[in-house]
This record gives C-alpha cells, sequence and structure tokens, in this order.
C-alpha cells in the first residue's frame, strides 16, 4: 500500500512537472537593440515579454506586478534588465511585456558573461550567457527538471563604423555597422562582434604625406611647362597701320 502510494506521488509530481514544463515552453523572450557608443559603451533599448500563463505560475499576474518584481530584483536579474532604465509596462492577448531604456552601460554591467575590449578606434563586443543553466544552478539539484524551451533571444548591434568581422552561432551582418544574433534561450549565447567606434571618415596620417608630394609635384611641373613656353616666345616687331613720310622728298 505504501508502495502504491509512494508511485502515485511520484506519478503526480511528474504530471505536474510536466505541466510546468508545458506552461514555461517558449514562455520568454528578450530583444536587444543596442548601439555601441564612442566610448565604447552599450545604448538602446531591451524589451522583455513573458507569456500570461508562465507569469500566473510565478505570482506575476499584470504588467505593473512584472515591473515591481524586476525593480526589486525577485523576478531576474542581468539580462540587462539590473541597468535598465524608464521601464514601460504593457500587455498584449498573451504576454507581459516591459519595454526598457538602456543608457550609456558598460557590457559587463548589463551581464557578466558580456565584455567589450577595445583597442585604439575599435572595439570588440563579446556576448556569453546561458539563461537556462544560470536557473539551473541556483535551483535544487534534488528533483531533475525535464527539459524546457525557455523561449528566444533576438540582438541587434549597431556599430558607429564598419563592422570588420563576426563570429558565432546565429550571427549574421545586415549592413555595414549593423549586425544581428537569434536563437534560443535554452542554448549557449555566445557571439562576438569587431569594428568601429569612430564615424569619422579620415584618412590615415600618411595618406596625408602622399597626397601633399603629389601636390607639389604637379605645382612644380606646372611651373616648369609655363616657363618653357615663355622661352619658347618669339618677340615680334611693331607694325603701324600708316607709313612714315620721309622728310627728303619734300
Amino acid at each position: 500500500m505504501v508502495e502504491v502510494q509512494r508511485l502515485g506521488r511520484v506519478a503526480g509530481l511528474t504530471a505536474a512537472m510536466g505541466l510546468v514544463a508545458g506552461l514555461l515552453s517558449g514562455c520568454l523572450s528578450l530583444d536587444y537593440s543596442l548601439n555601441v557608443n564612442a566610448d565604447s559603451t552599450l545604448s538602446g533599448t531591451l524589451k522583455v515579454a513573458i507569456a500570461k500563463e508562465a507569469a500566473s505560475t510565478l505570482g506575476i499576474n499584470s504588467a505593473d506586478d512584472f515591473l515591481e518584481g524586476v525593480n526589486s530584483g525577485e523576478v531576474t536579474s542581468g539580462m540587462g534588465l539590473d541597468v535598465a532604465e524608464d521601464c514601460v509596462p504593457s500587455e498584449s492577448e498573451s504576454d507581459l511585456i516591459l519595454a526598457c531604456t538602456i543608457t550609456n552601460a558598460k557590457a559587463s554591467d548589463i551581464d557578466e558573461g558580456w565584455s567589450m575590449t577595445t583597442d585604439g578606434d575599435t572595439a570588440t563586443l563579446r556576448v556569453v550567457s546561458n539563461v537556462d543553466e544560470a536557473a539551473a544552478a541556483v535551483e535544487p539539484e534534488t528533483i531533475e527538471m525535464p527539459d524546457i524551451n525557455l523561449g528566444s533571444y533576438t540582438f541587434v548591434i549597431n556599430f558607429p563604423g564598419p563592422i570588420t568581422s563576426v563570429s558565432g552561432t546565429g550571427v549574421t551582418q545586415t549592413s555595414e555597422t549593423s549586425m544581428v544574433a537569434q536563437g534560443g534561450l535554452s542554448e549557449t549565447i555566445d557571439f562576438t562582434v569587431t569594428g568601429s567606434t569612430s564615424t569619422s571618415s579620415e584618412l590615415p596620417w600618411w595618406s596625408y604625406l602622399v597626397i601633399g608630394l603629389i601636390g607639389g609635384a604637379v605645382v612644380v611641373a606646372v611651373i616648369g611647362v609655363v616657363q618653357r613656353r615663355k622661352k619658347d616666345e618669339v618677340p615680334t616687331e611693331p607694325t603701324t597701320s600708316t607709313e612714315i613720310e620721309d622728310p627728303s622728298a619734300s
């Protein structure tokens, strides 16, 4: 009898875990649109959406509850929410949404797995994160939770100047100065992008030296042509339209 009760509890727990997994599957989306600043900080927007059914299992019943939980640190930390400003709560038919602003934030302040290194006017941003692993690190390990597809992420990164290289899974350079990274939150987010933090189109210093030498050579050539033409000119005798009268003829 005891064995039957134990098996019944296990079956009930398994069913409950399956229900939670179903509710949480694909429940979260993170959309970043970030600009790399000239001082190698990041500014832009972060949009976080969580499915209402999944939020209710966490005791979050409205977008205002979502905002309050984020502000108190009870809902989550990292992912940019710690440095986000002016978050505006809203709701769609299926989701609770926060639209936030990020202003002049260091990459490592947005999330501990992010980093930005610089070399002159060149900056390299690396983003490394795994929401699933981070959650597992703080959950009890007494019960093995089923695999859950937590949702998706989208990064749009814009540089002031040209992007010189991009690497990582799900990364695409969409223009000279922009790239997009997309994937699942249950997977490891790991991509690197390198680009210029300068919008200046100035040429390197040595190019001005070359231009100066070419300009000087052109001036010397012009002067030489002018002087040669002067030497080649033959002076002509002045002529008049009237004949000069000979005084001895009168």
